[in-house]
């Protein structure tokens, strides 16, 4: 077993914690993304931690251990909110969930009071149902797969049923991305199958939740400084189209693996849009600019034969389908401004005069995107 140590930063918190437990002769646990994170030598993710007490009897104990503020967050699924030195601790009940068909994040029932490895077996994967002992620092793989997947850089279901966990939540599937993207980490194949199997019952999710994730998706090489064999924001793309979830969220890009481009281009539709993405800098309106600036193709194409007028469409296809991903309105009109902006002056034979009144019509800060922009559309 492996042993971890608390970063100074969280030390007197951890030891408020352990006061917290041993005041109720119970064993707490720091778990998830904080203990993957400690052992992949990453900055410290969300400070959760898990225990057998019941949310009452830690709202009692928090006080006596110092902590000056704690509150039930979610009575149904245990959770209570603990705050110390300006952090905030989430701490989870051990509990049972089961959920209904259809792959909503909600589930339809709780049990609080489970093991330390039915608590494991509700979450996602091996590598986020690791648990770290406050008491000694030891960490428990209570699903034997999370340490080795750590080594391995790899995500695997916490479960032997890969396909149930995905088919309970369909916001699975977007964490999938996430943390592949992320961490750079390989999905394993039987779990990378089950996501294709049930990548439509994304819309089960609500929109805010949906546009939560995908932020974090396109914005993945921010997390973490990585070393990375491709751009984590190009694989980001190739990964939401692969599992099947791009297309459900945005269904005119149905056909653009198929369809080619002119000579000025290396890739398929599909492909410069991946490479594009992947050259933007790290801004959400740029990445969902570049990852819908050429989705209108596909339409126009069938419609045509011919991609020209696809700018315009595309901007049409973004204005309705961000909104319908949870995207602020602000951030929709930027990126729409954009597509549709995204051919101007193909040519560079623009008078400087011309430029000048786009300039002012778009705005500074839009125009220095729309260049962003079009030197990663040229790069990709």
């Amino acid at each position: 077993m492996a042993k971890l140590t608390l970063p100074p930063a969280h030390r007197r918190v951890g030891e408020a914690l352990q006061a917290l437990f041993a005041a109720k002769g119970a064993q707490g646990y720091l778990v998830g993304g904080y203990v993957r994170n400690l052992l992949l030598g990453l900055p410290p993710a969300d400070l959760d931690i898990a225990s057998a007490l019941l949310p009452e009897e830690v709202v009692q104990a928090a006080a006596a251990a110092g902590f000056p503020e704690t509150r039930i967050v979610n009575a149904r699924l245990g959770t209570v909110l603990l705050q110390m030195d300006g952090e905030k601790i989430e701490h989870t009940t051990f509990r049972r969930e089961s959920y209904a068909a259809g792959g909503g994040h909600t589930p339809a029932r709780v049990e609080i009071g489970a093991t330390l490895l039915e608590d494991a077996l509700r979450r996602d994967f091996a590598v986020n149902a690791l648990y770290m002992r406050l008491t000694d620092g030891e960490v428990l793989d209570p699903t034997g797969r999370g340490l080795a997947d750590i080594a391995a850089r790899r995500l695997r279901s916490a479960r032997d049923c890969a396909a149930e966990m995905i088919r309970d939540d369909a916001l699975r599937l977007l964490r999938l991305v996430r943390f592949a993207c992320q961490l750079d980490f390989q999905i394993e194949s039987v779990l990378f199958r089950a996501a294709r199997e049930y990548a439509g019952q994304i819309h089960a999710i609500s929109r805010e939740r949906i546009a939560a994730e995908m932020q974090k998706i396109l914005l993945s090489d921010t997390a973490y400084a990585l070393p990375r064999r491709i751009p984590a924001a190009q694989r980001a793309v190739i990964l939401l189209e692969c599992v099947g979830v791009l297309r459900e969220l945005i269904p005119e890009f149905a056909g653009y693996q198929e369809i080619g481009q002119c000579k000025y281009h290396k890739y398929n539709v599909f492909l410069h849009t991946a490479h594009t993405v992947g050259e933007t800098p790290p801004d959400l309106v740029l990445r969902y600019a570049a990852l819908l600036h050429d989705v209108g193709k596909p339409c126009v194409w069938r419609e045509t034969g011919c991609m020209r007028g696809h700018d315009l469409c595309g901007a049409d296809i973004a204005a309705r389908r961000l909104p319908e991903m949870g995207v602020d309105r602000k951030t929709t009109e930027q990126v729409v401004c954009l597509v549709r902006e995204h051919m101007y002056d193909l040519t560079g034979q623009a008078r400087e005069s011309r430029i000048r009144r786009k300039i002012q019509s778009m705005g500074y800060a839009a125009f220095n995107r729309l260049i962003l922009l079009r030197e990663a559309d040229f790069l990709g």
